[in-house]
């Protein structure tokens, strides 16, 4: 959606609808809008899958972030906007309790154990299944004894524009989910 003057006026121009498993700090929305949304719960199991169905719709005109446009939107005239479904299983640390916007998929994040990413992600007016395998990244596994002790985090995010952390988007995109399901060991 347009997020109107006051986004604009701390160019926030427009917001993805989302939904995630973890907490939203609103005292950083408008100083550090990556740092505000904060991915994950402690889980006590290990993530295999993540299945589910999906219809979507972009809206009809995308957008970057430009600071010098009055509304601080400028068209891409040609492109489409496109949803994200992703979950990432994640050590917590002392220093880290919470991943956020800036790191939840960050190549170089040691904290991340596995994620499950979608990868063919289109639009559609019907309902489209969706299987997402967690893959772990090289090097990691999984410490029972961390495990057991609540050492381990997960996140589950559904955006409706890919970029939309951004501030890029085409705001009537449309996600829709439905039937999801967590597959885990």
């Amino acid at each position: 959606l347009k997020t109107g003057s006051l986004g604009s006026s701390v160019n926030m121009p427009i917001a993805s609808g989302n939904l995630f498993l973890g907490t939203f700090n609103v005292g950083n929305a408008l100083t550090n809008a990556l740092k505000a949304t904060q991915f994950g719960l402690q889980y006590e199991n290990v993530p295999t899958y993540l299945r589910g169905w999906y219809k979507y719709r972009s809206g009809d005109t995308f957008y970057e972030l430009d600071k010098t446009a009055k509304d601080k939107l400028k068209p891409i005239p040609g492109r489409k906007d496109v949803f994200n479904i992703y979950a990432v299983f994640y050590e917590n640390t002392d220093d880290n309790r919470l991943l956020d916007g800036t790191n939840v998929l960050a190549e170089d994040n040691e904290q991340i154990v596995s994620t499950a990413v979608i990868d063919n992600a289109r639009e559609t007016d019907e309902w489209t299944e969706f299987y997402l395998p967690f893959i772990y990244r090289p090097g990691k596994s999984i410490d029972p004894v961390k495990l057991a002790s609540g050492g381990y985090n997960l996140t589950i995010v559904f955006a409706s524009s890919l970029r939309g952390d951004y501030f890029e988007g085409a705001p009537g995109s449309t996600l829709l989910v439905d039937e999801v399901e967590l597959g885990y060991e």
